[in-house]
């Protein structure tokens, strides 16, 4: 299976190089983000935006589907803001632990 394509945002893909970020959360069934394609065992090909430059692997270890309650997660603040910022308040989310 070809790793999945993910292009992060700057700032966020310099947290998963830096090691700060741990996890990716999207709404469930956004652009192929769902059960399908997301589940643990796959490569995630993170990438700085689309360019060619600066991309590296990861392994998926954990996918949990669930609410809003990123609380029982462990998912630090700064990343549930950021996260509701970009796609607004939605009731399913897929987070994907590398």
């Amino acid at each position: 299976m070809k790793p999945y394509f993910l292009p992060l945002k700057k700032e966020y893909y310099l947290k998963f190089k830096e090691g700060t970020q741990n996890c990716e959360i999207r709404p469930a069934g956004h652009h192929g983000w769902n059960e399908k394609n997301i589940y643990a065992g796959r490569q995630l090909k993170l990438s700085c935006g689309y360019g060619n430059n600066d991309r590296h692997c990861r392994y998926i270890r954990t996918v949990i589907v669930g609410s809003s309650d990123f609380a029982f997660m462990g998912v630090p603040q700064w990343h549930i803001d950021a996260v509701e910022s970009i796609y607004g308040k939605r009731d399913r989310w897929l987070v994907a632990y590398v």
